[in-house]
């Protein structure tokens, strides 16, 4: 089924034709003809809407379908449009309704996960089992403990994303269920409930393992931002400096086994995390130079670069080194 958006309608017309109307509906322009609505009974509280596009001659024939088009709930009177229904009915010189409200799956999907994360309440021992064994989450577990915490503390750290460390649930509606959503419109509380309930049971390891990833991912993270020595806090810098700019290209001033150079480079090309930077990307006399000093096949790193400028301001300068001061002999 189609996902569904709560929407309100914008008519008087359309308002009584959805809480007491039997026959169809149909919408004018003028003289043209252009939607006729008509319901169908689904239950009790609930009916389906479908539209009928006519002719050219404002007549419908054997020819014409029924297309689902949403639902009204009369107990409620709650009314939810497909995606497609609503861009037509909110056209126009005549709207029929307004937009509202979220999709009813991203609705469904956020009031399960806050039920989940409630239940859960970011606490470990909440959860029915408290040791990973199946063989594929254990593996993954290593993995992301020997790799993937650090790659994912890296592109955290320069895009400025602190991890919080809390278990987030990931319950997702992909499309929406027909049975799904009039389960949730007659009993929405009963419906998270449950949900949220087989959601827990059947992913309590998949919880378990976030919570021993997050364990890595904070722990490489510290490390990290303790280390302030480490290159990564200047490429970090040299990647802020070229953002607060917004510089295509900028010159870089390194210092390279006793040597000091300035050339032109790509700006782009000096953002992020690198172990070393790509001197393909210097300008074409620069790049000359630089093979002349320091050899063809020779590269540069974040702690080789002294200053960055762009056109007449310097936007980045590394820091001089702490030098550490002996106490000549003193007890």
């Amino acid at each position: 089924m189609k996902d569904l958006f709560q929407s309100t309608a914008s008519r008087e017309d359309f308002q009584r034709w959805l809480d007491l109307g039997h026959a169809p509906f149909t919408i004018w322009q003028g003289e043209k003809v252009l939607v006729t609505l008509t319901r169908l009974e689904k239950g009790p509280s609930a009916e389906y809407l479908y539209r009928i596009s006519p002719a050219q001659d404002n007549t419908i024939s054997w020819d014409s379908s029924l297309l689902f088009c949403g639902v009204y709930d009369t107990e409620h009177r709650a009314l939810y449009l497909t995606k497609d229904s609503l861009n037509i009915f909110t056209a126009g010189k005549f709207p029929l309704v307004t937009e509202t409200g979220p999709s009813v799956a991203g609705e469904i999907s956020g009031r399960i996960n806050q039920c989940v994360e409630e239940a859960i309440a970011n606490d470990r021992n909440h959860l029915p089992v408290q040791e990973v064994t199946g063989w594929q989450a254990a593996r993954d577990l290593k993995d992301y403990q020997e790799y993937g915490a650090r790659e994912e503390a890296l592109r955290r750290f320069f895009d400025g994303r602190e991890p919080d460390g809390r278990f987030h649930s990931g319950y997702t509606l992909d499309e929406l269920p027909e049975a799904a959503f009039i389960a949730y419109m007659r009993d929405p509380e009963g419906f998270v409930q449950t949900e949220a309930e087989m959601y827990i049971k059947n992913n309590q390891e998949k919880f378990l393992l976030q919570f021993q990833k997050n364990d890595a991912l904070l722990a490489e993270y510290q490390t990290l931002i303790q280390d302030v020595g480490s290159p990564i806090h200047q490429m970090k810098a040299i990647t802020e400096a070229i953002d607060a700019c917004g510089a295509k290209m900028v010159s870089v001033t390194i210092q390279k086994t006793g040597e000091e150079l300035t050339f032109k480079m790509d700006a782009g090309q000096l953002k992020g995390y690198r172990t070393t930077y790509n001197t393909t990307h210097i300008s074409a006399a620069g790049r000359r130079e630089f093979e002349q000093m320091f050899g063809r096949y020779a590269s540069f790193s974040a702690e080789d670069v002294t200053k960055i400028t762009y056109g007449r301001n310097t936007i980045y300068e590394a820091a001089e080194p702490v030098q550490n001061i002996g106490m000549g002999g003193m007890m």
